[in-house]
């Protein structure tokens, strides 16, 4: 059982403003020493967005990992190369709500 630590610097619960990058100049996403991990994230995610397509995606994605949506068939997509074409289906993105009588599935599309 996890038990929730008050972080000594900002007397609140411990959570990604509390860890600090104690590192060299990362400039690829413009991150100092001294940063939390909240501005690292939001820095990652402004630099690397994952794209939004109609249909698959053709081209290298950016890096191993890369992530890419195709809002006509609501699949999911992941780049497996760094130097070459190759993406893997994670499959339909779907999503459940359950409330307390019932459950219902979308689909979700843009």
């Amino acid at each position: 059982m996890r038990v929730a630590e008050i972080c000594d610097t900002c007397a609140t619960y411990i959570n990604a403003s509390c860890i600090i990058y104690n590192g060299d100049y990362l400039s690829s996403i413009d991150v100092s020493p001294l940063e939390s991990l909240d501005t690292i994230l939001e820095s990652i995610d402004e630099t690397f967005p994952s794209p939004v397509g109609s249909g698959g995606p053709t081209d290298v994605p950016a890096y191993v990992g890369q992530l890419y949506y195709d809002s006509t068939n609501s699949v999911l997509y992941i780049g497996l190369s760094d130097t070459l074409p190759n993406w893997g289906s994670l499959g339909l993105v779907v999503t459940t709500t359950t409330t307390s009588s019932t459950t219902s599935t979308t689909t979700t599309s843009s």
